[in-house]
C-alpha cells in the first residue's frame, strides 16, 4: 500500500482528488485574475459550490456519515475521523465561516472581492488541515484505511 491510495484509491477518491485540484485552481485564478474580474458575488457563489461539491466527496470517502452515526446510537464502526475530532470542528468552524462570509457579500456588495479572498483563505485553512491530518493518521495507523 502506498500513499497514493489516499488520492486514487477507488472512485470516490479520485472524484475528491479532482475537486481539490479544481477548488486550488479556482482560487489560484480568482486571485490572478482579480484585476480583470467584474462579478465577484458570481465568484464567490460558484466557489462556494465548488467547495461544498469537494467536502461532499471528501465526507463519503472518509466514510464521515458512519462516524455520525456512530455518535448517535453506535450501531456502525466509527469513519476516519470521529464526529468530536479537530477535524471534525475545524472542518465545521470552516464551513460556517464560508457560509455566513457568503450571505454578507449578497448585501455588501463593495466588500465582495475582499470576501471572496478571506473565503479561499479560510478553504485553504480548512483543506491543508484535513488533508494533513489524512496523510498523519495514514503514516501512523495505515489500517485505519482498509475500507479504502
Amino acid at each position: 500500500m502506498t500513499m497514493v491510495k489516499l488520492y486514487v484509491g477507488n472512485t470516490v477518491t479520485i472524484i475528491s482528488t479532482l475537486l481539490l485540484g479544481l477548488n486550488i485552481g479556482y482560487m489560484l485564478w480568482g486571485y490572478l485574475s482579480r484585476a480583470t474580474i467584474q462579478k465577484w458575488g458570481m465568484m464567490i457563489l460558484l466557489f462556494i459550490l465548488l467547495h461544498g461539491a469537494l467536502w461532499y466527496f471528501a465526507n463519503v470517502r472518509d466514510l464521515y456519515s458512519n462516524s455520525i452515526i456512530c455518535a448517535t446510537d453506535g450501531s456502525v464502526e466509527m469513519g476516519l475521523f470521529s464526529v468530536s475530532s479537530i477535524q471534525s470542528i475545524v472542518f465545521w468552524a470552516a464551513s460556517v465561516i464560508i457560509w455566513v462570509l457568503g450571505i454578507i457579500s449578497i448585501f455588501k456588495q463593495e466588500y465582495r472581492q475582499n470576501i471572496f479572498f478571506i473565503i479561499a483563505v479560510v478553504s485553504i485553512v480548512q483543506i491543508a488541515f484535513i488533508e494533513g491530518s489524512r496523510i498523519w493518521l495514514y503514516n501512523c495507523v495505515p489500517t485505519r484505511f482498509d475500507y479504502m
